[in-house]
């Protein structure tokens, strides 16, 4: 295997949120953010275009090339940084999970000299799928691109009624119930009959799916597509993975799952308290808490882990939120022995609210900060102690390794502006940015 190789270019099929193709997730850091294009440089969207072409596509073919060279393409930027830093990739993750089956050798076998593939023979196993902005959520290193309760802040904030999304420019309208909206339904692509035939015509092959939103809970249309894998009889054999808030499970769910082969909930929890209801405004703990329990009684396939993702506004309550959740002694909720604690990521956008754009003083506080905490791990297992080590180590790996300090004063001037608009502060949050708000 090169240290390049990835299965995902093969096996893989992913969708934005506004439906058009991408290679992978991890590419939205990136300036194409891993759009797939027809020659004329319009997106291939999933709500219309024929998904088996998009697979074939000039950046699908030229990301194979590379990773069969050992070469880094630009949309695995990402991946890249990461693996530099010693975190763990998505890379990683996906030749852990498919690495044995699809590995280097079985790519090399299938795959033609120009990197196209034959995609009858070599089908997709594995969906990635964003089922639009419908969100109830706004959480803060989010926008309007992610979830539609974010229009009206994000009006205000800018003073604009338009913003950019890879499908072209968008335009809100307030209606006449004084919400805001989208002029073309821009994100509504999973009503699409063409996109449900092409996936539901595939159901035989299927094997992961991987969903999520805005809130992937608030889509009807994905209850339909549960029970025809189930009345299909190939739900035993599938997958299915969530990322999830955690603020709704429909009982309708929880008993569609039990006929899957594994329901795997990673739940975007990136703290406790008051923590997570500024982060992942307005949500409230107390509810997310409860449905966390929930889980934790479910039947023996389903699963969760917390998602914590890692930003200027929760990166010195990650250690606490780590030994919070030791203590809760779930036994299905990142309950493996690989990964005892959390999984987490760190957000590299928006760089405003990326822990790499903090002043040194601040980074060199939260480097001494968890280095203390690493004290109160040691009461666990030695396994526990370690991973704890790995991930705190990590986090100030990757936050030391580059300065955006020029975004430094976006992230001051849109936290103030945020905190006003939703009548919170960052400082009740983060007492330690005293001197940086107070300037």
């Amino acid at each position: 295997m090169t240290d390049t190789y990835c299965p995902i270019p093969w096996i893989f099929q992913a969708v934005r949120n506004n439906g058009d193709v991408r290679i992978c997730c991890q590419a939205n850091v990136t300036k194409n953010q891993g759009v797939i294009r027809h020659p004329n440089g319009t997106s291939f969207n999933a709500g219309k275009d024929n998904l088996a072409l998009a697979r074939n596509a000039e950046l699908m073919k030229s990301a194979r090339q590379n990773m069969l060279n050992g070469v880094w393409s630009e949309e695995c930027a990402r991946c890249k940084n990461e693996e530099n830093a010693k975190l763990i990739s998505r890379r990683n993750y996906e030749n852990d999970s498919w690495g044995k089956q699809y590995n280097i050798d079985w790519a090399r076998n299938i795959t033609n000299d120009d990197g196209s593939i034959d995609t009858d023979s070599v089908p997709t196993i594995y969906y990635d799928l964003r089922f639009g902005n419908l969100c109830n959520l706004a959480c803060r290193m989010c926008g309007p691109t992610d979830s539609h309760t974010w229009y009206k802040d994000y009006v205000e904030m800018s003073g604009k009624t338009n913003y950019k999304d890879t499908h072209g420019e968008v335009n809100l309208v307030e209606n006449e119930n004084g919400r805001w909206i989208t002029v073309n339904n821009d994100y509504d692509w999973h009503d699409s009959h063409s996109f449900w035939n092409q996936i539901e015509q595939n159901l035989e092959k299927i094997e992961y799916v991987y969903m999520a939103g805005g809130e992937p809970m608030m889509i009807e249309r994905h209850y339909d597509f549960l029970e025809k894998c189930i009345q299909a009889d190939v739900a035993k054999k599938i997958i299915l993975e969530y990322n999830t808030n955690m603020t709704s499970l429909q009982p309708r769910a929880l008993e569609l799952w039990k006929k899957f082969k594994a329901v795997r909930l990673g739940a975007s929890v990136d703290g406790y308290g008051k923590v997570l209801e500024y982060q992942r405004y307005p949500a409230k703990w107390n509810q997310i808490e409860k449905n966390l329990k929930k889980i934790d009684e479910l039947p023996e396939n389903i699963y969760a882990w917390l998602a914590y993702t890692v930003t200027a506004l929760n990166v010195y309550h990650l250690p606490d939120f780590m030994i919070w959740k030791l203590e809760q002694n779930y036994k299905k909720i990142n309950s493996s022995k690989k990964k005892p604690i959390i999984t987490h990521h760190v957000a590299h956008h928006p760089q405003s609210l990326n822990i790499r754009m903090l002043p040194n003083d601040i980074k060199n506080d939260i480097k001494i900060t968890f280095e203390n905490k690493k004290e109160q791990f040691k009461k666990y297992d030695a396994h526990i102690y370690k991973n704890a080590v790995t991930i705190l180590d990590g986090v100030i790996n990757y936050m030391l390794e580059e300065d955006l300090g020029q975004h430094l004063g976006s992230f001051v001037k849109n936290t103030k502006k945020l905190d006003e608009i939703r009548n919170q502060s960052i400082l009740e949050i983060v007492p330690q940015y005293a001197e940086l708000f107070n300037e």
